[in-house]
């Protein structure tokens, strides 16, 4: 039985691993923080292809900003 314990939990946490990362409400705050910090007026946030997703404004322009796990951003794109 504790075998089967062992083996459920890590199969959940290569799945979780493989998704890239977790979308929580603490993480949610961090971008938005982060990103009105930088100017940008947040609006939804999601994750896509193991990246969080932040749609913004910034200076009358719409944006898409991409940040990893660590909360860098690694691409900024402007969305027409």
């Amino acid at each position: 039985m504790l075998l089967g314990s062992v083996l459920t939990l890590a199969a959940g946490s290569a799945l979780a691993s493989e998704s890239g990362v977790k979308l929580t409400d603490e993480v949610r705050t961090q971008i938005s923080t982060m990103l009105t910090g930088q100017g940008y007026e947040v609006g939804k946030i999601k994750t896509d292809d193991g990246l969080y997703e932040a749609y913004a404004r910034k200076d009358g322009k719409r944006y898409e900003v991409y940040l990893n796990e660590k909360m860098e951003i690694v691409k900024t794109k402007e969305d027409d």
